[in-house]
């Protein structure tokens, strides 16, 4: 303990008590941050996130990052209001009360997928580069991986397999995780289902970045992402203008969309730096967003802003990720302050945990809502009105969404969850406990989560 020096005498207790305050803290915060790890990948470690002005790094690798709940819960917020307003058609009408800057924002709802990849690749990535050493590192990260996402998404696929009749081929493209690659092997993608093309992103990058991070030492995995981020958008740009569509082609195929995976990469490896500090998080944030702007600038005479021109197709997505990858990293370095506090909350934390049923599932209910009122030949627009359509829509949708998440989570996914402790993402580590401090006793990361969580 503490360099195996022996404490004797007062020292001894005076050592105890230097202790304790860390220990209260902890129990102060056990509520938020002892939960068990298995139910998300946020959570590597059960611990104390230091507040200094310089950022700690074992802060960061160690807990779970509560402001990272209120990015995922913003993420998904984004889509499921953006389709709850454009998903089905309606009436012009429908929207006519709406200030300009909201039709804006609800417009560009579909960008929280990109929120998600930058997400995705800095929680994949620390947990990467946090169990390197770790001697069953590919076994263990595949086997959460699986255990966190075939269960539901098994469940979906098996259930809107019958309420989709004719798109067999298109669920066994799901199967294999190809349902982003729909297109070139001409096969018929059904509404609902439709948002299966994320996730299949997310595990094509699954399959090969892992590979890399044991390989490569972090500067090398720094050249590779900042290749990927720089080259990606030129990739895009470059098929554009062969004349690659960009709806059905660039938007979906996974080598168009790694650059906001590598942008995530980039944050986690900056939080492990001696770089990762308070005044570095402002550099690196305002050299994020000026070249955002920097991009848009650049773009906006050659239809950046558009939908199908080669410029909105090579630089639109980097254009929002950037914007998101400044305001994440600003997150991290003023994790646990006042600034902070609204992605901590309870209402984030709990859209969080319910976000991958969500994001899976909303748009088929809001099919299945549209098929029942077809089936009782209801005119949502004639009986409500074109606004009280959209209203009523919304409420409906999104309480089934809600609704169907939350039982999901309890009775689906949690129980899958919990065999995640059988396989540690990383080696467990030594710390103190205090009435161990005094007897001399040391016990185990684990065994001080699972005191906490009593």
């Amino acid at each position: 303990m503490h360099g195996e020096k022996r404490v004797e005498g007062k020292p001894k207790i005076m050592a105890a008590r230097a202790f304790f305050p860390s220990y209260l803290k902890i129990a102060w915060l056990k509520g938020l941050q002892a939960k068990d790890c298995a139910d998300g990948d946020q959570c590597q470690d059960h611990g104390v996130m230091a507040q200094p002005v310089r950022a700690s790094t074992a802060a960061v690798s160690d807990v779970r990052i509560l402001e990272l709940d209120g990015f995922r819960a913003a993420a998904v917020l984004m889509v499921l209001v953006h389709h709850l307003f454009y998903g089905w058609p309606l009436d012009a009408a429908a929207f006519s009360w709406m200030p300009n800057a909201l039709v804006f924002a609800i417009g560009h709802g579909w960008f929280g997928v990109d929120l998600f990849f930058i997400l995705s690749g800095f929680l994949i990535t620390g947990i990467l580069l946090d169990s390197r050493e770790n001697a069953h590192y590919f076994r263990n990260f595949y086997i959460r991986r699986t255990l966190r996402i075939v269960p539901l998404y098994f469940t979906c696929i098996l259930v809107m397999y019958f309420a989709y009749p004719g798109a067999g081929p298109y669920f066994a493209l799901s199967l294999l995780f190809m349902a982003n690659f729909s297109h070139p092997f001409g096969v018929f993608t059904p509404h609902g289902p439709g948002v299966f093309w994320s996730l299949a992103i997310e595990e094509h990058f699954y399959l090969l970045w892992p590979l890399l991070v044991r390989l490569f030492n972090r500067i090398s995995l720094l050249v590779v992402t900042v290749v990927v981020v720089l080259g990606t958008p030129i990739l895009r740009g470059i098929c554009a203008y062969q004349g690659m569509d960009p709806e059905s082609e660039i938007y979906v195929y996974s080598f168009f969309r790694f650059d906001g995976l590598a942008l995530g990469a980039i944050l986690a490896l900056w939080v492990r730096s001696p770089f990762y500090s308070r005044s570095s998080a402002w550099t690196l944030a305002g050299g994020l967003a000026g070249l955002s702007l920097l991009v848009t600038a650049i773009g906006l005479p050659y239809g950046i802003m558009g939908t199908r021109t080669v410029a909105s197709s090579a630089l639109r997505y980097t254009q929002a990720e950037l914007m998101f990858a400044a305001a994440m990293a600003l997150a991290l370095a003023y994790q646990g302050s006042s600034i902070t506090g609204i992605l901590r909350s309870r209402v984030a934390r709990v859209i969080a945990d319910l976000s991958f049923c969500i994001y899976l599932t909303h748009l088929a209910l809001g099919d299945g809502y549209y098929f029942v009122l077809h089936s009782i030949d209801l005119n949502d627009v004639e009986y409500f009105g074109a606004v009280g359509a959209l209203a009523v829509r919304c409420v409906v949708i999104g309480a089934l969404t809600f609704g169907v998440a939350a039982l999901s989570r309890r009775y689906l996914e949690k129980p899958f969850l919990r065999l995640k402790r059988y396989f540690p993402d990383r080696p467990e580590k030594t710390v103190l406990k205090p009435s161990a401090l005094i007897r001399g006793q040391t016990v185990t990361g684990q065994a001080l989560a699972r005191a906490n969580s009593d």
